[in-house]
């Protein structure tokens, strides 16, 4: 399921990269829609390669929690941060395309991303996935 692969992933990609890691999954987290979990996996994913790679994080902090009729997807580091609007301006002249990748993938699942950071400050992403059928 969801919450086993992103523990062992998580655990995985921190212990190669000497990197603390912290996991949190909402035990109210019943089975998911498996469009969803996907979705879910590989934007956490993605935002854990970026951490890895560019980072310099010392800490990694991956969560999931149910919220109302979402599911949110919490992850942060305590790395050296950038500017979100530079980012996504550079991703979209076809540089740096994980995090458009990552906007795409939730919002096709039909929900919405967030990602807050400062030069360093680290970083934080929030996705929100909907856990009732779109209508």
């Amino acid at each position: 399921g969801l919450v086993a692969a992103l523990r062992s992933h998580l655990d995985q990609q921190a212990q190669r990269a000497g990197l603390r890691a912290d996991f949190f999954a909402d035990p109210a987290l019943a089975t998911l829609n498996p469009e969803v979990q996907t979705a879910c996996f590989r934007v956490a994913q993605e935002a854990v390669t970026n951490i890895v790679r560019h980072a310099k994080a010392e800490n990694i902090w991956l969560e999931l929690r149910r919220e109302n009729h979402e599911l949110h997807l919490i992850v942060r580091d305590d790395g050296s941060g950038f500017d979100p609007a530079a980012t996504l301006a550079a991703a979209e002249q076809g540089r740096g395309l994980g995090l458009l990748g990552m906007r795409e993938r939730v919002e096709l699942a039909g929900g919405r991303l967030d990602l807050y950071s400062r030069p360093g400050d680290g970083t934080e992403l929030h996705a929100f996935f909907p856990l009732e059928p779109l209508p």
